[in-house]
């Protein structure tokens, strides 16, 4: 019976969601409020009532703003659900998507099932879907734009096509991220005839050209701008919102973080995959202090590189349109996060780690297929990796001064 239901994918995959689920939901209403999310209520209140930009990161898109106030709506009340419900579930869901988009691709369980348990255990992944924060709607967002736009040009099928624009639309309209993958995806369906072995004749004909201006052009911006009607609706025009789209790129490339981000946390993505890079937040509730440390499994983080260098090998010997989308998705979503000159932290991994975890699981079961690893050395490796986040869960969940192995990183990283 077990031995059928770990045949089924589906199973497994919905299997590792519900444990997904629960990691991030675990004592939901007992994780106290940051001061972004004490002040997330209002803002979310104000922009869908009056189409006033809140208080809280106004210069992001304001589909955040929209999430919040229909959670709250949903429970009733701001309440823990109702504040962080959209990033508890947009998080939990990310788990199984993304095991279905290395099935999808490469028709193989155990890289879903390894991409998928991965994220389901990452510390980082966990505390940003436990908070009032974009990323982990982003990544969602992002994650249904590329299962639907694989599906899409697959199948030559036009309404997955469609949606995955619209799910590109709403990741971009969550924060910027969005647009990266949205561009590796609309080139890749334009280029699929030369890149795969089609049965479509080389070349791009009227048709595609047509669907990609719809999917990838149209249906994504008609969205974007859609999230904006609140604001809008107070009388501002069409020029004045294109106004407002540059100045927000300008205030992006300036933006500074506060002091203790600024001048105490690592600031540059090249240090993700290297060593441990942490995200702080500090809360004084009711007298009690409170520390949240967000930081990957490094165990999992540093296969990163080593994976990349292994896929860009397979895949100049193998030409795999799979691999390479993958490969591409990866660069596109980290290279501008490296090369930026301003400070850029680590909850921004959230959808760089997507794919990082694809094209390690790939690597993993290669080395399996050729005998390099055996199961018994993927089955101890696994078990560190599950010690580690268990270890590190606390830290994830803001009772890092709880436990006696997590209070020494709080002193580490304490502003005082």
């Amino acid at each position: 019976m077990f031995r059928k239901a770990a045949e089924n994918h589906h199973v497994v995959l919905w299997s590792i969601f519900l444990v997904a689920f629960l990691l991030r939901c675990f004592d939901i209403s007992g994780q106290p409020p940051t001061d972004d999310e004490a002040g997330m209520a209002s803002s979310a209140t104000n922009y869908l009532l009056s189409g006033m930009f809140g208080q809280i990161m106004w210069y992001h898109p304001p589909l955040r703003n929209i999430l919040v106030f229909m959670f709250g709506d949903l429970f009733g009340s701001y309440t823990a659900w109702g504040l962080k419900g959209a990033s508890v579930l947009s998080g939990s869901l990310t788990v199984p998507i993304i095991g279905y988009i290395a099935y999808s691709l490469f028709g193989n369980k155990r890289i879903a099932y390894l991409a998928a348990f991965f994220l389901c255990i990452d510390p980082l992944h966990i505390n940003a879907s436990r908070q009032v924060i974009q990323e982990a709607p982003t990544t969602f967002f992002i994650s249904l734009g590329i299962l639907t736009a694989v599906y899409g040009m697959r199948k030559d099928s036009i309404i997955p096509l469609y949606l995955s624009g619209v799910f590109f639309g709403l990741a971009s309209a969550t924060k910027w991220h969005g647009l990266f993958p949205w561009a590796v995806s609309a080139a890749a369906y334009l280029a699929y005839p030369y890149l795969t072995n089609s049965n479509e004749s080389r070349g791009v004909s009227l048709t595609r050209i047509l669907t990609f201006l719809t999917a990838y052009v149209a249906i994504p911006i008609a969205v974007y701008t859609a999230v904006y009607i609140p604001w809008l609706n107070r009388g501002y025009s069409f020029s004045e919102f294109i106004d407002l789209q540059l100045w927000l790129v300008k205030y992006q490339y300036l933006h500074h973080g506060a002091a203790y981000s600024e001048n105490m946390l690592p600031k540059r993505a090249y240090q993700w995959f290297i060593w441990p890079v942490p995200w702080v937040d500090f809360v004084l509730l009711q007298g009690k202090s409170y520390v949240g440390i967000a930081m990957g499994n490094l165990l999992v983080w540093g296969l990163t590189l080593p994976s990349l260098y292994f896929c860009i090998k397979t895949w100049l010997r193998e030409k795999s349109f799979e691999l390479g989308y993958v490969i591409t998705l990866f660069f596109a979503v980290y290279l501008p996060m490296v090369l930026t000159t301003r400070g850029i932290w680590v909850l921004l991994a959230t959808p760089t780690i997507l794919f990082a975890f694809i094209l390690s699981a790939f690597t993993l079961s290669r080395l399996m297929e050729r005998g390099s690893i055996s199961r018994k050395m993927l089955a101890v490796y696994m078990t560190l990796v599950v010690a580690l986040s268990i270890i590190m869960y606390p830290m994830s969940i803001f009772r890092t001064l709880e436990y006696s192995w997590t209070k020494p990183l709080a002193a580490m990283y304490s502003p005082h």
